[in-house]
């Protein structure tokens, strides 16, 4: 479900951010609100009861941009992992994209033999229609001290190779993080 007021659930997706998500993969909390009065983020979320009462139990905040839809944060409460709910609200995200013509792209950690996650993740990710593309790219910090981050993008429809990638990555980059291609 579409959260037509998400500023006033903020304080209980904010807790499942930051349980999810490393420190460098997250804004700081201010920082968050403000991404929530950017019109062109939108939440998704599923409540424990199937009647839309209850706590949220998982989210996924994404980007509609001009070009694309952009996922940026997916999570569930760990109580509720593996329960499909994820999945669930990936394929509203597709509808959506199917709807308004759009590709989606998501970031993933290159998958490595050190952390298993790492696999699962992309392997999720291909069950719920993603393509990865191997080329280089990087995450722009989120929050003033981090780095950029090595990861991967994947893609639906359809794979991209890296030049046709490059408008989108130079939209991502503009309205997601605040930085311009050189």
């Amino acid at each position: 479900m579409l959260l037509k007021q998400p500023l006033d659930q903020f304080e209980e997706i904010y807790q499942i951010y930051e349980e999810a998500f490393p420190d460098a993969e997250k804004r700081s909390k201010e920082g968050q609100r403000r991404v929530l009065e950017n019109t062109r983020y939108h939440l998704r979320a599923v409540r424990e009861n199937k009647s839309g009462q209850g706590p949220i139990i998982a989210f996924l905040g994404y980007w509609v941009l001009d070009s694309c839809i952009f996922l940026e944060h997916l999570a569930t409460t760990a109580s509720c992992r593996g329960k499909g709910y994820g999945c669930q609200l990936i394929q509203e995200c597709i509808e959506e994209g199917r709807e308004k013509g759009k590709p989606l792209f998501l970031e993933i950690e290159p998958v490595n033999q050190i952390d298993p996650m790492t696999g699962r993740r992309e392997q999720f990710y291909h069950r719920c229609g993603f393509v990865t593309n191997h080329f280089f790219y990087e995450q722009m910090p989120l929050k003033e001290g981090d780095r950029p981050i090595p990861l991967w993008i994947m893609s639906w429809p359809e794979a991209v190779s890296e030049e046709q990638f490059l408008p989108y990555k130079g939209e991502i980059y503009s309205q997601v993080y605040g930085v311009k291609l050189i």
